[in-house]
């Protein structure tokens, strides 16, 4: 049973770490990142979700290459889930008051470093 908790937070890490970070792919990360979204995690498990959130905000930012179908954001979705408005975060345009703090500030410290 721990095992299958486990699965939707392994998947999300495979496209954060491996797709994403390495080489901007990871055409299903939004879809994993939503599975986690109203999952109740333990404190292990949050901390590791928010480690690769920020891996996340750090690749779509710094990356040179993302895969331009993850830039498009999905206008249906409310702009808390972060995760379906890369575009927005990429470009600078997300509203970083909407972001969790610790997402809030590699964020703005990411945009600044990238104004000069």
């Amino acid at each position: 049973m721990a095992t299958k908790r486990l699965d939707p937070l392994n998947r999300y890490r495979e496209y954060a770490e491996f797709q994403l970070a390495m080489d901007g792919e990871g055409l299903g990360l939004r879809s994993a990142r939503q599975s986690l979204a109203d999952m109740s995690l333990t404190p292990q498990e949050q901390q590791s979700l928010a480690d690769l959130d920020e891996l996340v905000i750090a690749s779509v930012q710094d990356n040179p290459y993302i895969n331009p179908v993850l830039l498009k954001d999905d206008a249906t979705q409310p702009l808390h889930y972060w995760w379906w408005h890369l575009g927005k975060l990429r470009t600078g345009a997300y509203p970083a008051e909407l972001l969790p703090e610790q997402l809030r500030a590699i964020y703005r410290q990411r945009e600044l470093a990238h104004a000069f």
